[in-house]
Parts: structure tokens; C-alpha cells; sequence
């Protein structure tokens, strides 16, 4: 109740009303200020309302308080699949039991779109080791709790948490906290994603050095310093280069090309590294179609990231459009799938790959025999080749144990009546040893190095490179896993880039360029 007195003609009037509804309007409108209306959990702006308030208030007993930011990896993946309303459930299930994993006096928010993050108030530990592996194991069960599956009207949809940890220190404030936290999440996602991470100093100039990067790239490809290359795939049997594969490079200022593992090792830009796909994609099927006219019709080979083909970097329909815009036939395209995880969702890429197969287009699923992901992705996606993982083919000739793991991978891929090729096949030993066992095409320094249009030109008109002959055996080396050296000379506008004895470094399932 409100009450108020006022003086009347030397009496005194009282007045009384009900203000419990403006009270509770009051409140309701504080809370919704403070509380994200998605999940109810407290928004940025309390949470560092709270941070701000645990240090200022921090006794000695207080010591070993942290933020833990959190992202949700694949979440936009969910939104573009299965819709936004799935993915504000993910969301509201990820806040409850985010909410449910820390105690009684710690806060979790939810800080906007997929993030989230909490604060552990300190438990009194004055050990700095102790209350640092105490934090860290507390973050890594909420790594796994949140990565569970979640289901949503009958479909299990899949995330990861990447997650990263701050320590309050002495003189830090509650933005400086935030940040490093940040970061450290950052860092997180950066190294492979679905991880935890905790904030060292170097993080910050880290973050500096991505930033001028991916500005950099932005530039690069607005100013037209990328280029494209393209490496023969020959058919172990003859030599015949039956597709070339497309391959970017950056060229600097100074005349420097540099190869995909090399710029976008260090600029986690979603939307630069889209754009680049696009690129590639929209470049390789130009320069198939002009070499075409020309009478060198070979089919070009372009890798693409699982995701770019679920997500909006690359709708439905224009794979079609471009082929059509340059006259291509679709048979002279193939795909090649990349970086399936558990986290691709299968159906809808099944449905884009599907389309594409109906078309003509054929697809390679890349990295065959490194994980659980290709093994899915074989089971239920429509393919036409099996590319092997790079990791095998490096030492199939020291290692028996890999000798014998590829064969029985090639037996796989001849049994299910697909077609093989084995990418870094940089010395002769590897080719026959593999030919040997039935795979069916190779790429690498073996036969030819990555080539300029002019270079690719006079290799298509010979229609074939050199395949090296020698015993079906080879000779193992202790079972060890080291790297034999050598190979043949290849050349990149006209400069000769290995010599007999160079040993050839593997990069990301690419043939690395060395600076010209």
C-alpha cells in the first residue's frame, strides 16, 4: 500500500491505494532489462553488473574466481537445416543445462546469438595450480554436457562447446576479464573448436596478427590477388591425367604465392574463407570451360568444405546456374567433400549431394581412412571416388602396418565399385606401392607439381605424365614411420621447385607451393 497525509481546513485527510501492480510492473520490467527473453538467463548487461560486483568484492577467501565464455560450434548449421524455431529450442535446452552444471552462487547468461558464459565465484584455494585444474576440469564437463545431442520435435540435432577460461588477477578489471576470456574461447575455436582453452598473455597479440590477416585476405580478394593453379590426377595404370584439381594461391606484393593452409591458418574469417570457396568454385569451372573450347575437355576436381554446401555461402541451385552461365557439361565438375565431422548434418547435405549427382556432377569424399566422420559420410552419402587420406600415403612404404591398412581401405573402394586416388603421392616408391594395391589414380609431386594455365595447357596436350615402374613390394624400413626423400623435379612458371633430395612437407591434403 501507499499512503499519504495532507493538511485540510485544521484537519488531516489520509489517502491509501493499492500500488502492488505498479510494483510488480516495476519489477518485471528490471527483470526484463536484465534477464535474455529467449532463455530467462541473465543477459550481458547484469552479468557484468555481477563480475564487476565479485571483484570489487573479493576477500582473500575469495580467491580462484573465472569467466568461462562459452560458443555453441555448428549452431548456425542447425538454423539453416532444420529453422530458426529448432534452434531457439537448442538454445533454450543448452541455457538449462548450462544453468543446471554450475552451483548455487554462480551466474550463467547468455551473452547473444550462441554464446553464453558463466561465473564461477572463488572457492578459497590458495593454490594457484589447484584452483586452475579445479576450473578447468569444471569447464571440460560443461564442454561434454553441452555437446550432448539435443532433440527437437524427434530430430537429434548436434553442437560443440568451445570454451574459454579467465582468471581474476590483482588490478584487473571487469572488462579486462571479459576480454581475456574472450579470447581465450577465441583461441579455442581457432585450435580445432569443441575445446577448452585457458587465456595467456600471447592471446592478445594473436588476436592482432588474425585481424590484420583476415583484412588482408578481404583485400586480396576485392584487389584480384588470387590465382588459381591446377595439379594433374593420373590414372596410376598409364599415366593419363584424367582431371586436374583446382588449387588457390595468394599472391603477395611481392610476387610470394601462398598456399590455403598458409593464409587461412590464422584468419578464422567465416565469411572471407565462404567467399574464397566461391571463388575457387566460380574460377576453376571458368578456366575448365575456356579450356574446353580449346579442345583440352578434362574434368576439374574442386574442394569444398561439407559445410559451405549446407549452409546459405552456397544455395541450391547454383552449382547449376554457374555451370550453365559457362557452358560447362556437369560431368566435367567433381566435388570434393572436406572436413565432414559429427556435427555435419548428414540429411541435408545427403539431399544438396543428391541434387548434384542427379544433375551430372560427380562428388569425391576426401580424407577416406582418417576418422569415424568419413566412414559416415561413406555409408550414407552418394560418391563417386574415395580420395585417401594424405596421413597414409605419406608413409605407406616405411610402415607395414599402414601398407596394410591402405590395401584394405583400396579393397573397400573396389568392392563398392568406386574409383581411388591417393593425393601426396610425392615419391616413385608411393606410386607403385599403391598401384600395387589397386588404387586407381594418384596426385602429387610423383607426376607433376601444382601448374600455371600456360604449364597445365602443354601438360594436357601431352595428355599423360610419367608414372614410375619398380616392384610391386616394397621394401619396409623397420615398420618405422619416418619420411623417405626424393622424387621428380616439377616445375611452376618455369622454376624448377624440388630437387631429387628435397623432402616434400605435407600441407592440410595439399601439395604445398614453395614462394616463387
Amino acid at each position: 500500500m501507499e499512503s499519504t497525509i495532507n493538511r485540510h481546513h485544521g484537519g488531516l485527510i489520509f489517502n491509501s491505494r493499492d500500488v502492488t501492480e505498479r510494483v510488480r510492473l516495476q519489477a518485471q520490467l528490471q527483470h526484463n532489462a536484465e534477464h535474455d527473453p529467449l532463455t530467462d538467463l541473465p543477459n550481458r548487461t547484469l552479468f557484468t553488473k555481477r563480475v564487476q560486483q565479485a571483484l570489487s568484492g573479493r576477500r582473500s577467501t575469495d580467491r580462484g574466481t573465472a569467466v568461462l565464455f562459452i560458443d555453441l560450434d555448428g549452431f548456425k548449421a542447425v538454423n539453416d537445416t532444420i529453422g530458426h524455431q529448432a534452434g531457439d529450442e537448442l538454445l533454450v535446452q543448452a541455457a538449462r543445462r548450462l544453468q543446471e552444471a554450475v552451483r548455487h552462487g554462480d551466474t550463467a547468461a547468455r551473452l547473444g546469438g550462441d554464446e553464453f558464459a558463466a561465473l564461477i565465484v572463488g572457492d578459497g584455494t590458495r593454490d594457484r595450480e589447484a584452483r586452475e585444474r579445479h576450473i578447468l576440469e569444471l569447464a571440460d564437463r560443461l564442454r561434454v554436457t553441452l555437446s550432448q545431442p539435443y532433440l527437437i520435435d524427434g530430430t537429434e540435432a548436434r553442437v560443440a562447446a568451445s570454451i574459454g577460461v579467465a582468471f581474476a588477477e590483482p588490478g584487473l578489471g571487469a572488462g579486462e576479464l571479459l576480454r581475456n576470456a574472450d579470447l581465450a574461447m577465441y583461441r579455442a575455436k581457432a585450435a580445432g573448436k569443441g575445446r577448452v582453452e585457458l587465456y595467456k598473455p600471447q592471446m592478445q597479440q594473436d588476436v592482432v596478427r588474425r585481424a590484420e590477416l583476415a583484412g588482408r585476405l578481404r583485400s586480396a580478394l576485392h584487389d584480384g590477388e588470387f590465382t588459381l593453379l591446377h595439379q594433374p590426377v593420373v590414372r596410376l595404370e598409364d599415366g593419363r591425367i584424367t582431371a586436374v584439381a583446382a588449387q588457390a594461391r595468394w599472391r603477395s606484393s611481392q610476387g610470394v604465392l601462398f598456399t590455403p593452409a598458409e593464409f587461412l591458418r590464422g584468419a578464422e574469417d567465416g565469411d572471407r574463407t565462404a567467399e574464397l570457396s566461391r571463388w575457387t568454385l566460380e574460377k576453376a569451372v571458368e578456366q575448365a570451360a575456356e579450356r574446353a573450347a580449346t579442345g583440352l575437355a578434362v574434368p576439374v576436381v574442386v574442394r569444398l568444405d561439407a559445410r559451405r554446401l549446407v549452409d546459405r555461402s552456397l544455395p541450391p541451385g547454383s552449382v547449376e546456374t554457374l555451370l550453365t552461365r559457362h557452358g560447362l557439361p556437369p560431368g566435367a565438375l567433381m566435388i570434393e567433400l572436406s572436413d565432414i565431422d559429427p556435427r555435419t548434418p548428414l540429411d541435408e547435405l545427403e539431399r544438396r549431394l543428391t541434387a548434384l549427382r542427379r544433375l551430372g556432377v560427380r562428388i569425391a569424399l576426401d580424407g577416406f581412412g582418417s576418422g569415424h566422420g568419413a566412414v559416415s559420410a561413406l555409408r550414407r552419402l552418394p560418391v563417386d571416388m574415395l580420395r585417401l587420406d594424405r596421413g597414409l600415403v605419406d608413409n605407406v612404404v616405411e610402415s607395414t602396418r599402414l601398407y596394410k591398412i591402405t590395401s584394405g581401405l583400396l579393397r573397400i573402394a573396389t568392392d563398392l565399385g568406386l574409383q581411388s586416388v591417393a593425393d601426396g603421392v610425392d615419391v616413385p616408391e608411393q606410386a607403385v606401392a599403391l598401384r600395387a594395391m589397386g588404387c586407381t589414380h594418384g596426385q602429387g609431386m610423383a607426376f607433376s607439381g601444382p601448374l600455371d594455365e600456360y604449364r597445365l595447357r602443354r601438360a594436357l596436350t601431352r595428355g599423360h605424365c610419367p608414372v614410375p615402374h619398380g616392384p610391386a613390394e616394397p621394401a619396409f624400413a623397420g615398420g618405422g614411420a619416418g619420411r623417405r626423400t626424393g622424387g621428380v623435379p616439377a616445375v611452376l612458371g618455369g622454376t624448377t621447385v624440388l630437387g631429387t633430395n628435397a623432402t616434400i612437407p605435407g600441407s592440410h591434403n595439399e601439395t604445398r607451393v614453395p614462394p616463387t
